[in-house]
């Protein structure tokens, strides 16, 4: 016999567990950015600025 309590309980208890890792997943990649971004800098230097696009003309269209 189903226990729908156990169910329950049991789908709550995923649901917080993906929450919880999904957090934890995206402060290590925040972490991992950071230690990159430094070690960039410390090899390269500064970070280049970067460029704005210059939006180029269009040519009149001839109909």
């Amino acid at each position: 016999m189903k226990n729908p309590v156990m169910s329950f309980w049991l789908s709550s208890a995923n649901q917080a567990a993906g929450w919880w890792m999904g957090h934890a997943a995206n402060a290590v990649r925040a972490q991992q950015r950071a230690a990159v971004s430094e070690m960039t800098k410390a090899v390269a230097g500064a970070k280049p600025k970067r460029r704005r696009r210059v939006k180029r003309k269009t040519a009149s269209v001839r109909r």
